[in-house]
Parts: C-alpha cells; sequence; structure tokens
C-alpha cells in the first residue's frame, strides 16, 4: 500500500483546506494521527504554492523542537516528519502536560501564531481532551486562533463534549474525517523513551552559566519577587523552625511570605504559624530548596524572545545567583528566567513535577 493510499480518507478534506485557506486547527487525543494530518495537509499546502508556517502544541511528544515547548516552523518544501524542520521559533511551558500550565500553553500559541502572520497556518494541538479543564483550554485556543478550519480526529466520540459548543459558532469549518487503519497505537514506554532520547540530544554539551538575582527577573517563582526578610527576622524565623527544618533564605512581598527549606513542612503546623505572627504574613509558600535542582527554567531575551531552556544547577541564597545548565550559545543576554514545574537532568531522566503552590 502506497502513502497515498493508507491515508485516502483524508484526501477531501486536505483538498478542501488547502483550496479554501485560513488557519486549521487539528484536534484529537492521542495516537490519532494529529501530527501525520498535519504533515501531509503542510506538504499539500507546500505543493500548492502556499507560503506555510506550522505549530506543534504537544509539548510532551514534540517534533518541532524540544518537550515542553510549543514550537513553529516555516516549511520551504514537502518533508517526510514534521521533526526535520527546524524551528523557527519557541514558546517556553515548562511542563510535558497541559494540567497546571493552561494559561502558558494557550499564551504560547497566540504569541507563535502572531509571528506566522499571514501564511496559511496549521496548528496540531497538544492531545489534551478530556475533563473540564481540556475543554477549557481548547476552546480558549480555538478561540485565539479563530480557525477557518478545525479538524476533529476522534475514534469513537471523545471529543463530543469539546466540540458541542464549537458546532454552534459559524465562522469556522468542522471536519471530522475517518482515520486510516494504517494510524496505530504506541505504548507509553516508547513515548518515555522518546522523550528521553530528545531530552538528551538537547543538553548534550550545555554548560554551567551564573545569574545573580539582582540582575534577572524569575517568573513562575516568588523567589525575587519581593525583599529578602531582614537579618534580624531571617534568625529569629531559623529559630521558630529549628525543629521542623532548616530555613535557607526567605522574602517578602507585601503580605507574602516565601521561604526556602531544608525539607517539607506543612503549612498549618503549629511551629510555622507561631513564627508568621510577628512577621504579619497573611499566606506563606514553602519551597523546599533541594527540589529546586535540576528544575526546568527558560532564559528569555530582553524582548521577551525564548533563547532556550536550563536547567537549575545551584543556588546560593548568601551570594544571591543561581547556576544554569544550559546550551544557548549567549546565556549573558538572558534577562528573565521562566520556571516550569518539571524536573529533569540533562542527560534526560525526567524526575517528576513541583507541586502546585511549591514555587
Amino acid at each position: 500500500m502506497t502513502a497515498s493510499e493508507a491515508y485516502a480518507a483524508w484526501d477531501e478534506t486536505l483538498n478542501e483546506i488547502v483550496a479554501n485557506g485560513g488557519t486549521t486547527l487539528v484536534l484529537g487525543a492521542t495516537d490519532v494521527g494529529k501530527t501525520t494530518f498535519s504533515r501531509l495537509l503542510v506538504n499539500r499546502a507546500v505543493e500548492a504554492g502556499r507560503q506555510t508556517a506550522v505549530i506543534d502544541g504537544d509539548i510532551g511528544q514534540s517534533e518541532i523542537g524540544p518537550p515542553a515547548c510549543v514550537g513553529l516552523a516555516f516549511p520551504e518544501g514537502p518533508v517526510i516528519a514534521l521533526s526535520d524542520l527546524p524551528p523557527h521559533a519557541l514558546a517556553f511551558v515548562g511542563a510535558t502536560s497541559p494540567p497546571g500550565h493552561l494559561l502558558e500553553h494557550a499564551a504560547a500559541i497566540r504569541i507563535l501564531a502572531d509571528m506566522a502572520a499571514s501564511r496559511f497556518l496549521v496548528v496540531d494541538s497538544c492531545g489534551f481532551v478530556q475533563g473540564p479543564a481540556a475543554r477549557r483550554l481548547n476552546q480558549v485556543e480555538a478561540d485565539l486562533l479563530a480557525p477557518a478550519h478545525i479538524v476533529a480526529l476522534q475514534r469513537r466520540d471523545e471529543l463530543e463534549a469539546l466540540l458541542a459548543p464549537m458546532r454552534r459558532r459559524n465562522h469556522w469549518r468542522i471536519h471530522a474525517p475517518l482515520i486510516p487503519e494504517v494510524i496505530g497505537i504506541k505504548p507509553p514506554a516508547f513515548r518515555t523513551q522518546r522523550r528521553f532520547m530528545k531530552w538528551a540530544a538537547y543538553f548534550a554539551g550545555s554548560e554551567l552559566h551564573t545569574y545573580s538575582l539582582d540582575d534577572i527577573a524569575i517568573v513562575g517563582s516568588w523567589l525575587g519577587s519581593g525583599a529578602p526578610l531582614a537579618a534580624h527576622y531571617l534568625k529569629y524565623l531559623r529559630q521558630a523552625l529549628a525543629s521542623s527544618a532548616r530555613v535557607y533564605y526567605a522574602e517578602m512581598s507585601g503580605s507574602q511570605l516565601g521561604i526556602m527549606v531544608s525539607h517539607p513542612m506543612s503549612p498549618q503546623s503549629h511551629d510555622l504559624i507561631v513564627a508568621l505572627e510577628p512577621l504579619k504574613a497573611r499566606s506563606v509558600t514553602l519551597t523546599v530548596a533541594p527540589r529546586l535542582k535540576h528544575l526546568l527554567v527558560g532564559l528569555e531575551s530582553a524582548n521577551g524572545r525564548l533563547m532556550g531552556m536550563g536547567v537549575i544547577a545551584t543556588i546560593d541564597f548568601v551570594r544571591r545567583t543561581v547556576g544554569v545548565l544550559t546550551p544557548i550559545r549567549s546565556p549573558f543576554a538572558a534577562r528573565i528566567l521562566r520556571v516550569g514545574s518539571l524536573r529533569v537532568t540533562p542527560e534526560g531522566r525526567e524526575l517528576g513535577t513541583m507541586k502546585p503552590g511549591e514555587l
């Protein structure tokens, strides 16, 4: 069976979209052929002479760029795989799954779509389709993109709850082509191994660069958002919590207190509640400092463009510095460290995620 025969069920949809133009949003769960459909659509548009752009929104199984980022590419000719395309730009999300990062994912899609300007744009979505959060994310991204075409790839009816409100809109055309038999289901181990290899390839050749907390801004964490706690208050806090955990550092931002500690402890612990009273803190965030090692960060330039990613290697709270292991070539140009939630080693091993409220 030839490639054209294998995907013949999609021919009519592909031809109609290319003929009519406009942005196309491809929706579907995992293993329904979203990336394959997107590649075929890109190739057909390029062959038709259209200036084309493609956004890869799958932050767990990235084709364009590394995991944890949304990628944008400008194909100049037909491609065998979207992974053959060099990224024109990346936008950092900081995780390999959208839950907990819905705002970052939606913002990344819109930022990169703006860079595509008037090109024929294909958006390969993230595959997160089940549950209320998924419905919100996909609806918001559809609203932000205002596509001319929505391609809904589903094996049964897994997209129907998501599509129901979309069908009430008349400014986009919803296509629901059948999924060809050639589209198979990949085992979870395959996906994990593929991410491992992509991480290892991305961080190969990384070097350590040290940033002063006084010279950069940190987004996504309380660290650096306020003023360091006065020395006498820090000493008091260390003494008050000595039986629970070692206190490395603390800072206040308004009435919000952030504390770097050596071990997990409950925000409801008696020692902490007593300690907070003289500090007049209305809320507190406890961050276990050793868990910041290997935390994924995005490094952005002064114009807000993502330069690349790194992982935190060291933090010196006395000197107020953070060491980041990164493969980017001009690390001194970074002005913002955008904190993700995933922890990953430079060798590619994922260590889990930081919990909501931990940063």
